[in-house]
C-alpha cells in the first residue's frame, strides 16, 4: 500500500496512524487519563475530519460529546469497572499474555521486551505501573516508532500484537456495561483493519 503514495501522502497518512496511537494510549493506560481530557478532545477534533467509517465516527461523536459535558470522569469510572475490578462480568484483558497464553507475564512478555531492546524505550516505573506487554503501552511504544521512522521494529511489534488488540475488541463488546469503551473499541476495530493493510 505505502508504495503506492507520493511522499507527502506517506508523511500524511504517518502523522494519522501517529495520531491513532495516541488517542488510543491515552485512553487505554489509566494512569494518564486525567491528563487525557483535553488532549482526547483534540484528537477527536482532527480525527472526524477523515473518520475511517460511519461506524467509527458515530463513535468519536460520541466521546467527544462526553468529554466536552462530563470531562474524563465517567470514562475512568468505566475503565476501572471494565479493566480492574475483579467483579461483577468477565474482567477485559489488558495485556498480551492473557489473550496469547491465558496468563500474565507469560512469554509473550518476554517476547516484547526482546523486541522492546531494539528500541530506546523503556518503562517508567514511577508513573506506569504495567508492563511492557500492556496494550495501551503498546499504542505508545507503536506512536514513538513511527516519530522515529523504526517502520521494521513497529511492523514487528503490530504483526505480534495484534491479535492480540482484536481480542480486546471482542472482549470489550461482550460486555454490556461498556459504553465509552465500546465506542473505543469499534474506533479502534477500525484502525486494525486499516493498520493491517498498511502491513500487507
Amino acid at each position: 500500500m505505502l508504495d503506492k503514495l507520493s511522499v507527502q501522502e506517506r508523511q500524511n497518512l504517518q502523522q494519522a496512524r501517529i495520531l491513532y496511537y495516541d488517542f488510543f494510549n491515552g485512553l487505554l493506560v489509566f494512569e494518564i487519563l486525567d491528563e487525557r481530557a483535553k488532549i482526547a478532545q483534540k484528537q477527536l477534533e482532527i480525527l472526524l475530519n477523515a473518520p475511517l467509517n460511519e461506524e467509527a465516527e458515530g463513535s468519536m461523536l460520541l466521546l467527544k460529546q462526553e468529554l466536552q459535558d462530563n470531562g474524563i470522569q465517567n470514562i475512568k469510572e468505566e475503565f476501572s469497572t471494565l479493566f480492574a475490578l475483579p467483579f461483577g462480568e468477565k474482567q477485559v484483558g489488558m495485556h498480551l499474555s492473557h489473550y496469547y497464553e491465558n496468563c500474565i507475564g507469560a512469554e509473550s512478555l518476554l517476547k516484547i521486551r526482546s523486541l522492546l531492546k531494539q528500541s530506546d524505550v523503556r518503562v517508567n516505573s514511577e508513573v506506569f505501573k504495567e508492563t511492557e506487554e500492556h496494550l495501551g503501552f503498546l499504542c505508545g511504544l507503536m506512536r514513538h516508532l513511527l516519530e522515529v521512522d523504526n517502520m521494521d521494529l513497529a511492523k514487528e511489534v503490530f504483526e505480534f500484537s495484534h491479535k492480540a488488540f482484536l481480542s480486546l475488541i471482542e472482549e470489550i463488546k461482550a460486555r454490556k456495561d461498556a459504553k465509552f469503551y465500546l465506542a473505543v473499541a469499534l474506533i479502534l476495530e477500525s484502525f486494525m483493519k486499516f493498520e493491517a493493510e498498511i502491513y500487507q
